[in-house]
């Protein structure tokens, strides 16, 4: 219960930004791209390599309406490496395999935003897409005979895995009309509809 309370302060934070409500009558057409930044911090308890524990992560989006937005990204992924499971043994061979999965140290992602209201300075939104990454599975083979050891390691051609993200948030502007603070609350995918939540903190600025 304190961890969704500690989640839930965090992403109100934008509310509580330095901002002021942009004037409907100003007649400045909406500003049509945004670049930001911010941490991807995921909690859950299923291991995956497309989606780390911490990332830092860069984004530019287009707005095509003064509500709709689409976005590509890049993150880090840390090259985490996660066991697919226990060891396999062999009696034919007297080997034991123990395989895991390695994500390259950049993944990417896509999504497609809708934010709601007009003219104030907190916009909540909802937003899905996906993440990707290529990742490997390498594959160490042990003697269980003495002499006792690794004796062969293969490693797969890396693929490309994807995450469907679905999410919401906040993006609350400072008095300057262009400078934002970004927060929001998504839950991603995995294989065998395991799921995990992750909280984006960012900034960035439109133009």
């Amino acid at each position: 219960m304190k961890r969704w309370m500690v989640l839930t302060a965090v992403l109100a934070l934008p509310l509580h930004a330095n901002a002021q409500e942009l004037g409907a009558s100003s007649g400045e057409p909406f500003r049509k791209w945004d670049v930001g930044g911010g941490v991807n911090l995921r909690f859950g308890a299923h291991d995956d390599t497309v989606v780390p524990n911490g990332a830092w992560t860069a984004d530019f989006g287009r707005y095509w309406t003064p509500h709709l937005k689409t976005s590509m990204a890049v993150m880090t992924t840390r090259q985490d490496s996660y066991a697919t499971g226990p060891g396999v043994y062999d009696p034919r061979s007297f080997t034991t395999s123990y395989a895991k999965v390695t994500a390259q140290p950049a993944g990417f992602g896509a999504s497609v935003a809708y934010q709601f209201f007009d003219n104030d300075f907190v916009h909540p939104y909802l937003s899905a897409g996906a993440r990707f990454a290529l990742t490997s599975t390498s594959t160490d083979v042990y003697t269980t005979r003495a002499p006792y050891g690794r004796i062969l390691t293969t490693t797969t051609p890396s693929r490309l895995e994807a995450r469907p993200i679905v999410g919401g948030g906040f993006k609350s502007y400072f008095a300057n009309g262009r400078a934002f603070m970004r927060s929001e609350l998504a839950l991603s995918i995995a294989p065998h509809a395991t799921s995990n939540v992750i909280l984006l903190i960012g900034a960035g600025v439109d133009f």
